[in-house]
């Protein structure tokens, strides 16, 4: 796990409201919904926190992902950032619904 959880969070914007259930199945990215804003993500062997801050996950455009558990695929002396945790997972959600997406 993460040890400093504000550090582990990363706000991403997409440039128009996006159902993310429905970008989640059609990419095949194992989730499971927490609440109408929160679901919790299997991405490469890590786990995320993906919680929308504006709306709910059928229609989102702010969300915060935060990095719960690092896949085993890193050693211990890797540091990762979460940055480069987060962006593939984004970048793979915002190619598969056609949408662009911006780290705020």
């Amino acid at each position: 796990m993460m040890s400093d959880e504000t550090q582990s969070a990363v706000h991403y914007r997409f440039d128009e409201s996006v159902d993310l259930l429905t970008a989640f199945e059609q990419a095949r990215i194992e989730h499971l919904e927490v609440s109408n804003e929160r679901t919790i993500v299997i991405y490469s062997r890590t786990i995320f926190d993906f919680e929308v801050d504006d709306g709910g996950l059928a229609d989102a455009r702010l969300v915060t992902v935060e990095v719960f558990d690092v896949s085993p695929d890193y050693s211990v002396t890797d540091a990762p950032d979460p940055v480069t945790l987060t962006e593939p997972l984004i970048e793979e959600l915002a190619v598969t619904i056609g949408v662009d997406w911006e780290r705020c």
